[in-house]
């Protein structure tokens, strides 16, 4: 994307969460650092270790739910609560600041992202390789349930590789994810991405039982340079909620601008 492009895109939601507050200097968090050792092509079948993986983490259909985030990137850092709503297609998030106003709301489904900023009566609607360059780009892009459930069909690994304490399992799409041997959990995935501001690791930390499902209560979200992170702290979760309206609900005299 054109620089000139980039910094204009940012603009939106830069507004956004300056109007609201969250400008405030506060102490990054630490990287969270995950030793996974050398590496060794592994014996087991990837039809086997995908029903073993199965067997031990359910599918997720919906989830819904809230954190707390600390998003930190050079010269800035803000706190926020995002309240979410998520199924595999699509994703809905509400962001709010400490005093409890919302100013904004991030829609995505499987073609694009609408940022609908509360404060300024503004919408725009991007793809998601555009949303990329977004401020918080991290955040308006993710959907939790493919984040914590990204490995859906045998058909989408490629290799698998082991040590003593982790599996290593490369996909058709080019990710990593390292899962423990042991329990099965997700611990780190790592994406490709074409540019070092790009956030491009998920590491997930504190799991506990919810409902039956193993999920995993701290999620920092890192930049290929390790210059900027998003640390999630998830306050609240529902597990398959039977019914979601992912309406992100834009009043009708709000133009969408296309971007």
């Amino acid at each position: 994307m054109n620089p000139r492009i980039k910094r204009c895109c940012r603009r939106p939601l830069l507004i956004l969460f300056v109007m609201m507050g969250f400008a405030v200097s506060c102490a990054p968090r630490e990287v969270l650092r995950l030793e996974t050792g050398e590496f060794e092509p592994s014996d087991i079948e990837i039809e086997t270790f995908f029903r073993d993986y199965t067997e031990t983490n359910s599918t997720l259909q919906t989830l819904s739910g809230r954190a707390s985030v600390q998003v930190s990137e050079p010269g800035h850092s803000e706190r926020l609560t995002v309240t979410f709503r998520s199924s595999r297609d699509y994703s809905l998030l509400k962001l709010r600041n400490n005093l409890g106003v919302e100013g904004g709301r991030i829609f995505s489904d499987p073609d694009s992202v609408v940022v609908y900023n509360r404060l300024e009566d503004e919408a725009h609607k991007m793809s998601h390789a555009d949303a990329a360059w977004y401020y918080l780009n991290g955040v308006a892009a993710i959907n939790l349930i493919r984040i914590l459930h990204p490995i859906t069909d045998a058909g989408h690994i490629t290799d698998i590789y082991e040590n003593e304490e982790y599996f290593l399992v490369e996909t058709v799409r080019g990710e990593r994810h390292f899962i423990d041997r042991e329990h099965l959990r997700l611990r780190r995935t790592e994406r490709h991405a074409q540019h070092p501001e790009a956030y491009s690791t998920f590491q997930f930390e504190n799991y506990a039982e919810i409902d039956g499902y193993q999920m995993p209560r701290r999620i920092q979200i890192l930049s290929q340079d390790e210059k900027s992170n998003i640390f999630f702290v998830l306050r609240a979760l529902e597990i398959n909620p039977s019914s979601l309206d992912f309406d992100p609900e834009i009043p009708e005299h709000i133009e969408i601008n296309r971007i």
